[in-house]
């Protein structure tokens, strides 16, 4: 009966380690797919509309920022300046971490606008992006 406790036990032990094991693999694969960029690493900024801005991040990298609603200072086509608030560090991974004021280039009234999306593109989607809204 006392060898029966034990093996019982064990398996109760190995059980639980599995259990504690697995969510730590999924979630070490989900950062590694998170996507980030330091804000001193931005380089500039166009827009594709009035709820599409796109920032060139380093030397290669293009962000689409989607903007939750019409945002009246992302003039389309051209360059547009940028305030951006980095809430937190430096580093930045999604649309919460990043609050912006837009104004055309060269204008000094700038609108308050929310980040709705905060996608990195491909090559291939910044490939087929208009040239006018490359940043």
């Amino acid at each position: 009966m006392t060898a029966r406790i034990a093996a019982l036990g064990a398996l109760g032990v190995l059980a639980i380690a599995m259990a504690a094991s697995a969510p730590l693999t999924k979630a070490s694969a989900q950062d590694r797919a998170r996507q980030c960029f330091r804000a001193s690493d931005w380089q500039g900024t166009t827009s594709g509309g009035p709820r599409d801005l796109y920032v060139r991040i380093g030397m290669k990298d293009v962000w689409h920022v989607g903007l939750a609603q019409d945002c009246h200072g992302a003039t389309y086509p051209g360059p547009v300046q940028v305030i951006a608030n980095i809430t937190g560090n430096n580093e930045i991974c999604a649309a919460a971490d990043l609050q912006i004021s837009v104004a055309p280039q060269g204008f000094s009234n700038s609108t308050s606008c929310i980040v709705g999306s905060l996608q990195k593109l491909t090559p291939a989607q910044i490939a087929s992006l208009p040239r006018k809204a490359l940043p």
